[in-house]
């Protein structure tokens, strides 16, 4: 992961041109499904040649329903093994993408990360009510996925009923100090970023967010500062021990699981 920053980095240095690409050069690395197109699959339209595909495991015409939006470098084909545990605890669970990964076609960057999110919240809304799902809807975003929830988090509390973030940021400069730069020296601006420390100021739903001690990407202090900034009244943090960015799940999956039930079940 720190390669393949530095890279991107030094690429948008040669190309001049820092100020427009940054976050997309070191935020997206799309990668096609090789996975067969299954039939709990869909690919919603987001504009004009361009389809966004999402992944459906839904058990129970009652029971909640987590719409996960996953991390950069995943695709939702691979979280069938995760979603066969959420489904196993009672919830439904649906995974999206982004342009470009898993099914998708089309390109992301910064804009239309946030952009899709609400068509896609739009469009599982409908596809929830025709197949008479009404069980609540709670979102959760992982790392970059984290941007499109807390960019759907002012739509609460008409179209979902809880948010939990799972190795989540507040503000993209832990990002630059990762590879050892500072964001003035590569041209960027706080509104040159996502917002998610204003957004958050404005969510007052219930908040889940759960964070490694020892992400090596992330700051665990973003998962602090994500809580100290949301003015909910019902809102936790949990702490993963001994965890890193890419294996929170896998250090503490009793955990893990436990506090999002627990979560869910105050809702």
């Amino acid at each position: 992961m720190h390669y393949i920053i530095l890279l991107s980095i030094i690429t948008l240095i040669n190309s001049q041109n820092m100020n427009n690409n940054i976050l997309n050069s070191f935020l997206f690395h799309p990668r096609k499904a090789i996975q067969s197109f299954a039939s709990n699959d869909q690919l919603i339209e987001i504009e004009e040649n361009v389809k966004v595909g999402i992944r459906h495991h839904l058990i129970n015409k009652s029971a909640p329903i987590i719409l996960f939006f996953h991390g950069n470098g995943e695709i939702a084909p691979e979280y069938d093994d995760i979603a066969s545990v959420y489904n196993q605890n009672g919830f439904n669970f649906t995974v999206a993408d982004f342009r470009g990964y898993g099914f998708s076609n089309g390109t992301p960057n910064a804009g239309n990360t946030m952009s899709d999110a609400h068509i896609i919240l739009d469009s599982v809304l409908i596809y929830l009510k025709e197949n008479y799902y009404t069980g609540p809807i709670i979102l959760m975003g992982r790392s970059l996925g984290s941007v499109s929830v807390i960019e759907l988090s002012s739509r609460y509390p008409n179209d979902f009923s809880g948010l939990i973030i799972e190795s989540g940021f507040a503000e993209e400069f832990p990002l630059f100090e990762l590879i050892g730069m500072s964001a003035s020296q590569v041209g960027f601006k706080k509104e040159d970023g996502f917002m998610n420390d204003k957004k958050i100021k404005k969510y007052s739903g219930p908040l889940l967010v759960i964070h490694a001690e020892k992400d090596h990407i992330i700051p665990y202090s973003q998962g602090e500062k994500l809580i100290e900034l949301c003015p909910s009244k019902n809102k936790k943090l949990i702490p993963v021990p001994d965890a890193n960015h890419n294996n929170i799940l896998g250090v503490n999956p009793q955990l893990y699981f436990n506090e999002i039930s627990q979560f869910i079940g105050t809702i």
